[in-house]
């Protein structure tokens, strides 16, 4: 069983992590611990050239540090997990993937998103219910 958690540092990312690594553990399953960067629409904010790359290559290292650290984590719990670091949209990166992997599951946090917010941006966790191919746990904090 393959197992993919999407991971962004946040409270609810940490308690999807928790619910991942009892899954993992209780199913003996392999589990992998992804983090997407959106990607930068610079050249349409007028930005001079190279400065999204830029940007880009620190959310990238940050990011890499945080993965580094979940894994760590979850290493501590006796849990081998390999990281995955990516750049777009979420919920579709996420998905993509969930697919290519193989993954029976995918596990990520709610955002809480309310009213008009949501009407207009929705969320990762809800595009990912509604379009993965596998079973989806969406972990809320207490």
């Amino acid at each position: 069983m393959k197992i993919l958690l999407a991971y962004d540092n946040s409270d609810y990312a940490e308690v999807a992590m928790e619910r991942a690594a009892r899954l993992s553990q209780t199913l003996d399953a392999q589990l992998f611990v992804i983090s997407v960067i959106p990607e930068l629409s610079c050249s349409a904010a007028g930005f001079p050239e190279g400065y999204c790359e830029t940007i880009n290559n620190a959310f990238a290292k940050e990011c890499k540090e945080l993965l580094d650290k979940a894994c760590a984590l979850l290493a501590d719990k006796g849990i081998r997990a390999q990281s995955i670091l990516e750049f777009g949209h979420p919920a579709g990166k996420i998905l993509e993937t969930a697919e290519t992997l193989g993954a029976d599951m995918i596990v990520l946090g709610s955002r809480g998103m309310h009213g008009i917010e949501r009407f207009l941006l929705g969320s990762v966790s809800s595009k990912v219910a509604a379009h993965a191919k596998c079973d989806v746990l969406i972990a809320r904090k207490r």
